[in-house]
């Protein structure tokens, strides 16, 4: 039994897709998937459990803020895959690549926005503010900083997973141009 159409056009678009991503927007889109991830090993971003080097997640593990954030980007990639249609209209290019560079730079603001927490969070919470060890109001400082770590790395994404798409739609437009026999 052959699946419908339009599920097997999905199939052969998502196999297409997947095989372009091989490219460079594709391994920049996978990188930051994956990034979360590599951070725990890397430390780029402060991200760890309270009394190491610059940690301060007391009631949040970092392992769990990594899980939620690849969850997520994952998430993103699929469903910017999934708004594929759009991109197959050139004249939408335009709006396309301004979507791309607000994800960039407002990824790159979320970013800003977790290091202030980050630290404002670490220099406060324990003597002037008075929060114990253990203490559950501590999530009122770690909540917004898995927000803020999760929308950076998310946004990272769209914004690469945009530009890799407009690239993806545009070169097979082009490539599906010429494959047509001249009338």
């Amino acid at each position: 039994m052959n699946p419908p159409e339009s599920k097997k056009g999905y199939f052969e678009e998502l196999t297409d897709f997947l095989t372009f991503l091989q490219n460079l927007w594709g391994i920049l889109a996978g990188i930051s998937v994956f990034f979360p991830l590599s951070n725990i090993l890397l430390h780029v971003i402060p991200l760890g459990p309270y009394g190491t080097n610059d940690g301060v997640f007391d009631q949040l593990a970092p392992n769990l803020i990594s899980t939620v954030t690849t969850v997520s980007t994952l998430f993103v990639v699929l469903v910017t895959f999934a708004g594929r249609s759009q991109f197959q209209d050139t004249r939408k290019r335009r709006a396309m690549l301004q979507k791309a560079w607000l994800s960039f730079g407002t990824g790159l603001l979320s970013l800003l926005a977790y290091l202030v927490l980050h630290q404002a969070y670490r220099e406060y919470a324990w003597i002037p503010w008075g929060w114990g060890s253990g203490d559950p109001r501590k999530l009122l400082a770690e909540i917004p900083l898995l927000i803020a770590y999760g929308l950076f790395f998310s946004l990272l994404t769209r914004a690469f997973m945009l530009l890799g798409m407009v690239e993806y739609f545009g070169t097979r437009k082009t490539h599906d141009r010429s494959n047509q026999p001249n009338a």
